[in-house]
């Protein structure tokens, strides 16, 4: 298997374009190891921009209309009341950027942070350099979003067509018409911090986004692997490995209730999944140590087995909690610099010879156990996915050159910048 990402989509754009509907799953490290890479991801740097692809205003009240209260726009700089109407915040890369704008991107990025740090804005303003950091960030995200697209667009002459803006008007009437009544469509983007405009804005963004990726980043384009260089890649052990493993989560040692058992037995992986998590988390500490030395006893069985040289599909099929093989065992592939999966489990793998079975059990904590055995590269299955797989390999190289990009466009702040405060903007 292979994790399907898109690296330009991933760091420009906006899911908060569309009012509701984007959601992210939390696997508690049981379904996956690209699921427990996402974790790690999740516990990363604000600054890291593949963040701003899970942006759903909705998250900060466009589903939660009840029960949230979001204030009106305003801006108070130095205690004085500033007509927002055509204030611009700041110019970057000759881009001016209204309030509205602004506004948007800094609730974003106040969203990001507690989806980082669990740190809201009361949080940020009593951290030492807390708000200075929020501000730049808001920054950041308003280049990865909006200015380096602009750059890009048009450096490479990449234009929205009459039939892009048909399918972004289209876009738009069916966001709008999927709300109740016109008020409520309005409540909802006051709810996400945004105007119809802004809306607009971002879902034309987020189309010219999807071209540009397209253009440059994949297909064979200006910023892409080429697929003749990369079946070469992949065929180098060095660079890149595919490999299969025995994962046993620390959940799967938590025991089901004595009258659940027999519903349990009928279940799929998947669903014994959300059972073993759901009596995992209602574990004390004693009974979590308890639920960890079971899994863990099953791993060293386990291995023993795989050691021995048992059939080490059917292990995957007796003794995995992994979802991904419940229906193949084609395996997983990655580049040695991956950060799409656990950074121990393609550390552990690269320094296996193909078809090696490692001959000790890989703990990634708050995770669980890992048998792991590396397999050899499959080519028909490389010439099967290799658009994906190249996307894959190359998202370091794009988000380099992203950053890059963002890094050298110059900001101009208004006037009275200096003297914001956490309480300046609402």
């Amino acid at each position: 298997m292979i994790k399907k990402i898109s690296a330009f989509v991933i760091a420009l754009v906006m899911c908060g374009a569309v009012l509701t509907g984007c959601s992210k799953s939390n696997s508690d490290g049981s379904d996956s190891a690209s699921d427990a890479s996402s974790q790690a991801d999740a516990s990363s740097s604000a600054g890291d921009s593949s963040d701003i692809a899970t942006f759903d205003p909705s998250s900060m009240g466009g589903n939660a209309a009840s029960t949230v209260s979001v204030p009106d726009p305003s801006l108070t700089i130095d205690g004085k009341k500033i007509d927002t109407s055509n204030f611009v915040m700041c110019t970057i890369d000759g881009t001016d950027i209204d309030f509205t704008t602004f506004r948007y991107y800094y609730y974003y990025t106040i969203s990001q942070f507690s989806t980082n740090y669990g740190a809201n804005l009361d949080t940020i303003k009593n951290t030492q350099g807390g708000f200075e950091d929020l501000l730049k960030q808001t920054i950041n995200n308003i280049k990865l979003s909006r200015t380096v697209v602009d750059k890009l667009a048009k450096e490479n002459n990449i234009t929205l067509t009459d039939d892009d803006k048909k399918q972004i008007e289209e876009t738009f009437t069916k966001q709008k018409t999927q709300f109740s009544s016109e008020d409520d469509y309005k409540k909802q983007l006051k709810n996400a911090y945004m105007t119809e405009d802004l809306l607009k804005k971002n879902i034309e963004y987020s189309q010219l986004s999807s071209k540009i990726n397209s253009a440059l980043f994949t297909n064979e384009g200006k910023y892409a692997t080429k697929k003749a260089d990369f079946k070469n890649i992949v065929k180098d052990g060095t660079k890149y490995a595919s490999e299969i493993h025995i994962m046993i989560p620390y959940l799967s040692g938590a025991e089901i209730a004595e009258g659940d058992k027999s519903s349990y037995d009928k279940m799929s992986l998947q669903e014994k999944v959300t059972a073993k998590r759901q009596a995992y988390s209602a574990l004390d500490e004693a009974g979590i140590t308890k639920a960890k030395a079971a899994a863990k006893a099953k791993a060293e069985e386990a291995l023993k087995k795989a050691v021995a040289g048992e059939d080490f599909n059917k292990l995957v099929k007796e003794y995995g909690w992994d979802a991904t093989f419940e229906s193949s065992t084609e395996g997983y592939y990655f580049p040695s610099d991956t950060a799409n999966f656990p950074s121990e489990l393609v550390k552990k793998t690269f320094t296996l010879k193909e078809g090696e079975v490692a001959k000790d059990i890989l703990e990634i904590e708050s995770y669980g156990y890992f048998i792991i055995k590396r397999i050899p590269v499959n080519m028909e299955f490389v010439e099967k996915n290799i658009d994906d797989m190249i996307t894959q390999y190359d998202e370091p190289k794009v988000q380099k050159t992203i950053s890059e990009l963002a890094e050298k466009q110059e900001v101009k702040y208004c006037d009275g910048w200096d003297k914001l405060t956490a309480d300046s903007i609402q």
